[in-house]
C-alpha cells in the first residue's frame, strides 16, 4: 500500500517534470538572474565603472522577472487538468508551482535587501529609502504587466525595441493603473513577509549556534584537570 503510494506520487512527480518543467525552470531561471546580480553589485561597496553601470541596467531590466513569478499562479489550473488525480494527489503539482512563487518572492526580496545596501552609501538616497522601495515596486508591477499582456522579455529592449516601445504605449491606459498599484502592493507585502520569515530564521538559527557553543564550552572546562 504505501510502495503505491510512493509510487503513485512519484509518477505525479515526473509527469509534472516533463510536462511543466521546462517553463518552471525558466521562470525559476530569470527570477533568480536579479538576486545574483544585486549580490554582485551591491553587496560590496564598488567602484562605479562602464561595467559597473553596465550592470545596474542589466538588474533594472530583470528585477521584474523575480516578482513576475506570482502571477504564474494563473497557470494552477492548467497544470492541474494537466496532472488529474485525487485531491491529495492534486498537492504535488500544486505545490511544485507554490515552491516557484516562494523562490520567486524569495529573490525579489534578496535583490531588494541588496539594494538597500547600496541605497545606505547615497546620502540623498538613505534618507528616502521608503519613496525609493515604492517606486521600485511600482516599476517593477508594470514589468510585470509588460511581461503579462503583450508579453514581453527583459531582453527585448535590445531584440525588439520598437515591439517594446509599442508595449509600452499600449499598457500606458488608466484602467491598468489600478492592476499596476495593486501588484506592487502585493509585491511589497510578500517582500516583507519573505525578509521577515528570513531574518527570524537566520536569527534563531545564530541563537541555537551561540546556544551550542556555549554548551560545548561548558563541557569542555568540566573535563580539565581540577
Amino acid at each position: 500500500m504505501v510502495l503505491e503510494l510512493v509510487e503513485r506520487y512519484l509518477d505525479l512527480i515526473r509527469g509534472v517534470a516533463l510536462g511543466s518543467g521546462p517553463w518552471l525552470a525558466f521562470n525559476a531561471t530569470l527570477a533568480t538572474i536579479p538576486a545574483v546580480l544585486a549580490v554582485a553589485l551591491f553587496h560590496r561597496r564598488r567602484p562605479t565603472t562602464a561595467a559597473w553601470a553596465l550592470g545596474v541596467v542589466l538588474f533594472v531590466l530583470f528585477l521584474p522577472n523575480a516578482p513576475y513569478v506570482v502571477t504564474d499562479l494563473i497557470h494552477l489550473r492548467r497544470v492541474l487538468d494537466a496532472n488529474p488525480g485525487t485531491r491529495v494527489s492534486d498537492m504535488v503539482p500544486a505545490g511544485v508551482l507554490a515552491l516557484l512563487v516562494v523562490w520567486g518572492v524569495g529573490c525579489y526580496a534578496v535583490a531588494l535587501a541588496e539594494l538597500d545596501r547600496q541605497i545606505a552609501r547615497v546620502p540623498g538616497l538613505a534618507r528616502r529609502r521608503l519613496t525609493v522601495r515604492a517606486g521600485v515596486h511600482l516599476l517593477c508591477a508594470f514589468g510585470v504587466v509588460l511581461g503579462r499582456i503583450p508579453r514581453l522579455h527583459s531582453w527585448h529592449v535590445v531584440t525588439r525595441p520598437a515591439a517594446t516601445v509599442d508595449g509600452i504605449v499600449a499598457v500606458l491606459h488608466p484602467l491598468a493603473v489600478p492592476l499596476v498599484v495593486a501588484l506592487a502592493l502585493a509585491f511589497a507585502l510578500a517582500a516583507a513577509a519573505v525578509t521577515a520569515v528570513g531574518r527570524a530564521a537566520w536569527a534563531r538559527t545564530v541563537e541555537v549556534g551561540e546556544t551550542a557553543r556555549r554548551r560545548a564550552q561548558a563541557v569542555a572546562l568540566r573535563r580539565l584537570p581540577g
